[in-house]
């Protein structure tokens, strides 16, 4: 074999083995939720959070949650996926934060964490803060 044609061959079995496909997904407004779709999942954790025994809020709190439009953050990792959370900032330097991860619009029984933080010093958290595991809730039946 020449050496010409060594370089040749090398760079193309450089190319068969890197491929020419991306692992990353790239996300298109099709796999984003859409405004009526991002209406529909705060309207149903809205709900929750009212009737639910386990969340403990004062009557100012309550009214908040019910009156005010929470913080929406989305980390899309493929159509209608990734991870969601919804925060209500209540007074007192307090935080409502509801996340959720995987099929954002699955009517099955979806694991979300639910937390109320308090920071008394400056009642601020981590932009894209994740912690245990709090009370399971999921959107109902379409």
């Amino acid at each position: 074999m020449n050496f010409v044609k060594l370089p040749v061959l090398f760079l193309l079995m450089t190319g068969m083995f890197c491929g020419c496909v991306s692992d990353e997904y790239e996300i298109t407004e099709k796999d984003r939720l859409s405004e009526l779709e991002k209406g529909i999942v705060i309207s149903h954790v809205r709900r929750f959070v009212l009737h639910s025994p386990k969340i403990k809020l004062s009557e100012a709190e309550r009214q908040r949650v019910q009156t005010e439009d929470p913080v929406l953050h989305i980390r899309y990792t493929g159509h209608k996926t990734g991870q969601l959370s919804i925060r209500w900032k209540l007074p007192n330097y307090r935080l409502l934060l509801l996340q959720r991860s995987g099929n954002l619009l699955s009517s099955e029984r979806a694991d979300w964490i639910v937390r109320i933080i308090s920071d008394q010093a400056s009642g601020k958290i981590p932009r894209n803060f994740y912690g245990a595991h709090g009370e399971d809730i999921s959107l109902p039946p379409r």
